[in-house]
């Protein structure tokens, strides 16, 4: 290889191998910022479940504390009235006793009166029967019988009275007030104090949620910041890809099978620097019009990636079991692109083994040029790419699926249920592991959803104002030609009777070539704009599907792989054959931050599938996660569905 190729190899590998660091680093802040951001998320909801109880709480002391208030005004006034009935009755008592003795006084002297006058009437009787004497006698002695009669009833009432009204007990009466009337003092003392602690608790609670949501708000910029640079550097790493190395890419589908496995190679065909036109017509130019013999992929070991070379990768060219050839005969497709599909077991690697699972690997690409290519060119050295983008093939373990609760009319949330296709692992080797992500209805939050169309909503918003532009420039060269046309025209007709046809001709001339200059212009933004709308409907194709989630915050597969053992809840075969699983849920059952389930709250059933075998295999399996942006969330309740509808 000449010093020329040598440096720009050199230069175009550098610039590569510094792309991919600087993606991996943002790689790793963005991990570090998705953690940072799921954490401030956490303390957020959290801070909000306890402002929430707090709130409750609080009304509930409110109404309490006023209902006490009621029963205190009520008491203050039973104990005012019965100190008056205690003053009043023994009032009563008193002069009810002096009437009563007054009476007796009044009822004794008309009975000794009575007696007179008996006596009286015995006397006349006998002396003066029938007599005017003795007719006044008698009516005395009968009205005065019938006072005597009435004053021994009046007594007999007073007595009665006396003693009804002494047997009314108001010091009871006034001494239970009093108590009650203490105690409500001391109950209200106790509501009062709990709803002066309780709005204490409150405010702090509403604080703390204040200082949550700043630093979610940070979070939440910061991720969107890393975000942002991250894609950023996915796109100069794959525009340098494209332009200085084939557009060497790897493709390794989601859900490897390695039993049935393959993944994809693809580049672009070789394009020659120098056409058979740039030679002399007379010269005979067959390299430069097939310039390729052969592609060959070559995989190598990620750990010796810098240390292979063209002359390494020459000697395995010709051997199928280590090197995947692809010949110039076959045509490319329509965008210029190879693509070879290669069985897991199909092929082994540069060191002549076979390919491991969980093994980091990258692909390089010999083009073998023809004997006459290299004879025009003057150079001899085949092309080596730089080093594809770094993959590994993993087995990804099957996620759940039909996640559901086992809730029937009479019974309580207490188990949720999933199947999960059959696995070659044993199943000793995975556990599911269910997590129940709160579900809030906040629109204060980043949601999933946010975070992952933040890159398309991005392009879709930089390609509608690029398309804006251009659209905008096609409408000023419509004009600015029909404006030429009507020069054009004018000019026409003014060269006829022009007495100075040379500069007519030169103003026509210039006026063609402003005329051809601006459709050329033209034509390339027609062009500009085609490939703009073709490039946005290509984003929109890719950005990614609704979901039905679209308040669930941010979750994903690192985040659920590194939540603490107390979190979630293994599942269990519900038997030993069966594909279908079951999570029992109790009171000691928590949400994914490790906060007790909340009743009536609304909770999104998460399954993790995680490989937990041998530390030393663990490399070659993926675990998986559940479609939870899909599941429908579920209500958390200890109460008898029928108690909840009713």
């Amino acid at each position: 290889m000449n010093s020329y190729n040598e440096n720009l190899h050199s230069s175009v590998l550098s610039s590569l191998e510094s792309q991919e660091m600087t993606k991996k680093q943002l790689s790793s802040q963005l991990s570090t910022s998705m953690f940072t951001l799921y954490y401030a998320e956490g303390a957020e909801i959290v801070a909000q479940e306890k402002l929430d109880a707090t709130a409750k709480l609080y009304k509930e002391q409110q109404h309490i504390n006023n209902v006490v208030i009621t029963n205190k005004n009520m008491a203050d006034n039973l104990l005012l009235s019965a100190n008056q009935q205690k003053t009043y009755v023994t009032q009563a008592v008193t002069n009810m006793a002096v009437c009563a003795s007054n009476i007796q006084i009044a009822s004794n002297s008309i009975v000794r009166l009575a007696s007179d006058i008996g006596s009286i009437y015995s006397i006349v009787n006998a002396a003066d029967y029938g007599t005017q004497i003795y007719q006044q006698t008698l009516e005395a002695y009968n009205l005065i019988n019938k006072t005597a009669y009435i004053a021994e009833l009046t007594s007999q009432y007073a007595m009665e009275a006396t003693a009804s009204i002494s047997e009314v007990s108001t010091s009871v009466v006034a001494d239970g007030a009093k108590l009650t009337n203490s105690s409500v003092n001391n109950l209200l003392q106790v509501t009062t104090s709990d709803l002066t602690a309780t709005t204490a608790v409150l405010t702090v609670d509403n604080d703390t949620r204040a200082k949550a949501s700043i630093a979610t708000r940070a979070a939440e910029g910061a991720i969107k910041c890393c975000e942002v640079e991250y894609n950023a550097s996915k796109k100069a790493y794959t525009y340098n890809n494209e332009q200085f190395n084939q557009a060497l890419i790897v493709e390794v589908s989601k859900n490897f099978d390695p039993s049935a496995g393959s993944f994809t190679v693809s580049f672009d065909a070789y394009k020659s620097p120098f056409t058979p036109e740039d030679r002399d017509p007379g010269t005979q130019n067959k390299g430069l019009a097939n310039p390729v013999l052969s592609y060959n992929i070559i995989l190598v070991k990620d750990s010796k990636k810098s240390f292979f070379n063209a002359s390494t990768a020459e000697d395995l060219v010709g051997n199928p079991d280590q090197c995947k050839s692809i010949p110039a005969t076959q045509k490319p497709d329509d965008k210029g692109k190879y693509s070879a599909s290669i069985a897991y077991k199909s092929l082994r690697d540069a060191d002549n083994e076979p390919l491991v699972l969980g093994e980091n690997y990258v692909a390089f690409l010999l083009i073998m040029f023809t004997e006459s290519y290299k004879k025009e060119i003057n150079t001899f050295d085949e092309y080596l790419s730089a080093p594809s983008e770094i993959f590994s093939l993993v087995y990804t373990l099957k996620s759940a699926k039909d996640i559901g609760t086992s809730r029937k009319h009479s019974e309580d949330l207490s188990k949720i249920t999933f199947n999960v296709e059959k696995e070659e692992l044993k199943a000793s080797e995975i556990d599911y592991r269910c997590f129940f992500l709160p579900y809030t209805d906040t629109d204060n939050l980043s949601t999933n959803e946010d975070l992952q169309t933040l890159e398309s909503k991005i392009e879709t918003m930089e390609l509608d104002e690029e398309i804006k532009t251009v659209e905008a420039e096609l409408k000023a060269l419509t004009e600015e030609i029909e404006i030429l046309n009507s020069s054009a025209q004018a000019n026409a007709e003014t060269a006829k009777n022009s007495k100075d046809p040379d500069q007519d001709k030169q103003k026509n001339n210039s006026l063609k070539s402003a005329l051809a200059e601006a459709k050329e212009k033209l034509r390339i933004a027609k062009g500009q704009l085609a490939d703009l709308n073709a490039k946005l409907k290509e984003v929109k194709d890719k950005s990614p599907k609704p979901v039905k989630n679209t308040n669930a915050f941010f979750f994903n597969l690192n985040l659920a792989e590194n939540i603490p053992a107390g979190n979630f809840t293994s599942a269990k075969h519900k038997t030993t054959s069966s594909p279908e699983f079951e999570v029992h849920i109790d009171g000691t059952t928590t949400d994914n931050f490790g906060n007790p389930l909340i009743e009536d709250k609304n909770y999104i059933p998460v399954i993790l599938s995680y490989y937990k075998g041998s530390e030393i295999l663990k490399t070659r399996y993926k675990n998986s996660l559940s479609d939870w942006q899909n599941t429908p969330p579920i209500p958390y309740s200890t109460k008898p569905k029928s108690e909840i509808i009713n």
